[in-house]
């Protein structure tokens, strides 16, 4: 169980606001961090629920600022941008109590470790940065040509 990392941060994931870029950058690094943690051969469970839980405020954060960033900005698709945030929020959520439920089951196997961490890989990770390759380089085409 080989830790890759997977998304290291470039130019084309660019939104052109230099605070949300930053903001993408840490919840990348974040993601990686929590597969790293999986992947080493003895889980850190405090540094796990550490990392799990700075996350989830930190996408809370994120997608707040962003948001107040699109109203101001007055970007026409900005209610559907808050759902699909809303819908992301409600996946970790889930993915959270997972997670903590796997770590206080006394059975925390190699093969759920495994397949947690193809649902960080797929649903986090995957996910997020399509996200920002999609849905928020929307956004930063409209506001750069208003």
């Amino acid at each position: 169980m080989g830790y890759e990392k997977k998304v290291e941060w470039d130019p084309s994931l660019s939104v052109g606001e230099r605070t949300i870029d930053e903001q993408h950058k840490k919840m990348i690094d974040q993601i990686n961090k929590l597969i790293e943690i999986l992947s080493s051969l003895s889980v850190d469970m405090g540094s796990l629920r550490e990392t799990g839980h700075f996350l989830y405020t930190y996408i809370k954060e994120h997608f707040t600022y962003e948001e107040k960033y699109m109203e101001d900005n007055t970007y026409p698709g900005l209610e559907e941008h808050v759902k699909i945030h809303q819908n992301f929020i409600n996946f970790y959520k889930d993915f959270q109590a997972e997670l903590k439920k796997e770590m206080t089951s006394g059975s925390f196997s190699s093969v759920e470790v495994e397949r947690l961490m193809q649902k960080i890989k797929t649903y986090l990770l995957e996910w997020f940065v399509q996200h920002i390759k999609g849905d928020d380089q929307k956004y930063a085409k409209y506001i750069s040509s208003h």
